[in-house]
């Protein structure tokens, strides 16, 4: 056997071991010609002089298996090696070829997966015939494995690179400390369905870690690219890692995931925090002395100073903190006699001019509570240990808590659905089981409003796909111009699926005024119901004709202890405890604390919204804290309705002064 001969036999079995594993290929198309040359002119001199006479060494044959064979490397060890690096010829000239080639193609940057449609590159021999005589060549050449071939060379190569494009962007932009926190949520089983993931989660961390570590980590990503583990970045688990990554709060961050693996009707029931956070949020609160200001409950009468309300009832001051002293220390005021008072519309009246020029003369104070106050409801809160440290912005230990999140209001289901509640016109539909409603409203002109035809006007269209929920809504809101004339609409039952939690509820808003329109039958399959026609004038609603089957308003029902949709006598008026004594710190918030109105659920002492500037790095913590550390049920807890002085609204009440005037005052806020 000659000395190329033994070279080529020695490339075939390198090839052939590489071949048992994956293969890619170094440099691009233009590297092909600068490789052909350099295994040219990489010979010794004066050991290569048939060359041009001859076809032993350039000929298209050998020529052929260099470019297609000659860049094609192997990963091993996250280490490339080429084709070549594994080629110890006896001869050494060879050497002194297969070194030079292993040093060109190492120069080459990592390109491609290897793949190809040919089964085979080069010849193992070719005949010719000179001076009559047969010679025979021997050639480099190499069979290309069978994982190795395809029919569609560009979709593998694209394949691979669109899974090295994931790796590579997982490793660079997923942080080991998102990742330690998932793992950390997963093992405290405090994300929904989250054991599912962590093999995932534990995989990809490893690959990461090994990854910072690797020698190349262009061969290390190239090497584990078509791993399941690989493609982690782009699974619903990794986009939760990508949030943390991101700097996205950890509670939207899980939200955002759990909306994606939960069904609809899931809700979280309970805060984020990871151990990390719980240590360091401990530490400040010890070396701040704070434990025992985070042991809250319901405020009384007695806690709170008279000085710290705008108006008492007779029957309540007494029994207030500095009691009747405090309250002799404020101005008195007197009111003039007036009429008996008449069944007639109330005076609308801005609170600022409410609490300025009525409240010191009233001697009592009856507030119509509606149903749809009920988001309104509030209760005050402090501490129980009054000396302990203030947990909050303002200087005192009181708080307060709404508790709205016990039934939302359509208004608010509308805002969680995506929908608009802020234009100058509104019609909803709610409704409470996996039915298909639809809601239809016909304009003045005759146009037609429904899922056909939305118009830009109907935004929310809910319970019409695959995704069912009991807490539906459909939504029609006029943002521009409003027509006047007669609105007729309608409600079909486009697919009735359920025989129970039946009828529906229609609610329109316009002026900042909220009217309910009930039907509490089942509707059939395909059954239209004529909800009624609205008269509109300057783009407000001034008369609403209720269908045969509505019924106008709603019942009055039982909350903390009282019955809406009628007066209920009120005890106490006073701004929120951000605007106790000289606070003024954030928005102000106006109190109606109603007698009887007892929360007889437990309510949160501990918002994070409310807590002081040094303790808000540890607000995950203080979540938690919050919600397991509610304050209980008391009977004598100060509670009733409260509105923000930054959100629209009205309540309607009926005041009687202190001489003997009785008036029923629309409160604006």
């Amino acid at each position: 056997m000659s000395d190329f001969q033994q070279f080529v036999a020695d490339v075939d079995t390198r090839l052939s071991a590489m071949s048992k594993g994956e293969l890619y290929v170094a440099g691009d198309a233009f590297d092909r010609d600068s490789l052909w040359l350099t295994f040219l002119e990489s010979f010794p001199a004066g050991t290569n002089l048939r060359f041009r006479e001859r076809t032993e060494y350039d000929c298209s044959t050998c020529r052929g298996f260099i470019k297609n064979f000659g860049a094609v490397v192997e990963i091993d060890n996250d280490r490339v090696r080429s084709l070549w690096s594994g080629v110890a010829a006896a001869d050494p000239v060879f050497s002194v070829v297969a070194a030079a080639m292993d040093e060109f193609v190492g120069t080459l940057p990592l390109s491609d997966l290897f793949r190809s449609t040919e089964a085979q590159y080069g010849a193992r021999t070719t005949r010719s015939l000179r001076d009559g005589q047969v010679e025979v060549w021997h050639h480099l050449h190499g069979r290309v494995a069978k994982q190795h071939r395809t029919r569609d060379v560009g979709a593998a190569r694209g394949a691979f690179d669109a899974a090295v494009q994931v790796f590579q962007r997982g490793l660079n932009e997923l942080t080991p400390d998102a990742l330690d926190t998932v793992a950390d949520l997963i093992d405290d089983n405090a994300l929904y369905r989250g054991t599912e993931h962590l093999r995932a989660v534990t995989e990809f961390r490893y690959l990461r870690n090994q990854w910072t570590q690797a020698a190349d980590q262009r061969a290390f990503v190239f090497a584990y690219a078509m791993n399941p583990a690989a493609r982690f970045r782009n699974t619903v688990i990794g986009t939760l890692v990508q949030d943390l990554s991101a700097g996205v709060g950890l509670e939207q961050a899980v939200r955002s995931f759990e909306s994606k693996v939960a069904p609809q009707n899931y809700r979280r029931p309970q805060a984020l925090i990871t151990p990390a956070m719980v240590k360091a949020a401990m530490k400040t609160i010890d070396e701040l002395g704070l434990e025992e200001s985070l042991q809250r409950r319901f405020a009384r009468l007695s806690d709170v100073s008279v000085t710290n309300v705008l108006w008492v009832d007779n029957d309540t001051q007494s029994r207030m903190k500095d009691g009747l002293e405090g309250l002799l220390m404020q101005a008195a005021t007197t009111g003039s006699s007036g009429a008996r008072l008449r069944d007639a519309k109330p005076e609308e009246v801005p609170v600022v001019t409410f609490m300025k020029d009525i409240l010191p003369g009233a001697a009592t104070i009856d507030l119509w509570v509606a149903n749809r106050h009920e988001p309104h409801f509030v209760s005050l809160t402090t501490g129980e240990h009054p000396a302990a440290p203030r947990l909050f912005t303002w200087d005192n230990d009181f708080a307060w808590s709404y508790g709205g999140n016990v039934t939302d209001s359509i208004k608010e289901r509308v805002k969680r659905a995506g929908g608009n509640v802020t234009g100058k016109l509104r019609v909803s539909l709610s409704w409470f089981n996996h039915d298909d409603l639809d809601l239809h409203v016909f304009e003045p002109d005759g146009a037609h409003i429904w899922y056909k035809d939305k118009r830009n006007k109907l935004d929310v269209d809910m319970n019409a796909g695959g995704r069912f929920t009991r807490e539906p809504v459909e939504n029609v809101t006029w943002t521009g111009t409003v027509p006047d004339g007669e609105y007729r609409i309608e409600v079909n039952q486009f697919n009735k699926r359920e025989s129970t939690q039946v009828g529906f509820v229609i609610e329109t808003e316009s002026n900042g005024r909220i009217e309910h329109y009930s039907h509490e039958r089942a509707v059939g399959h395909k059954q239209t119901v004529e909800v009624g026609r609205m008269t509109v004038a300057n783009e407000v609603i001034t008369a609403f004709r209720p269908g045969e089957d509505m019924k106008a308003g709603s019942a009055g029902q039982e909350l903390w202890g009282i019955t809406t949709e009628q007066f209920v006598p009120v005890s106490t008026v006073m701004y929120s405890p951000n605007y106790f004594d000289d606070n003024e710190v954030g928005h102000r918030h106006y109190f109606f604390m109603l007698k009887g109105c007892r929360n007889d659920r437990p309510a949160r002492g501990i918002y994070n919204e409310f807590l002081r500037g040094d303790l808000q790095p540890h607000r995950k913590v203080f979540e938690v804290l919050g919600d397991r550390t509610k304050c209980e049920p008391s009977e004598d807890q100060l509670s009733g309705l409260g509105f923000s002085s930054t959100v629209r609204n009205s309540v309607v009440a009926k005041v009687t002064t202190t001489g003997g005037r009785r008036r029923l005052i629309s409160i604006q806020f």
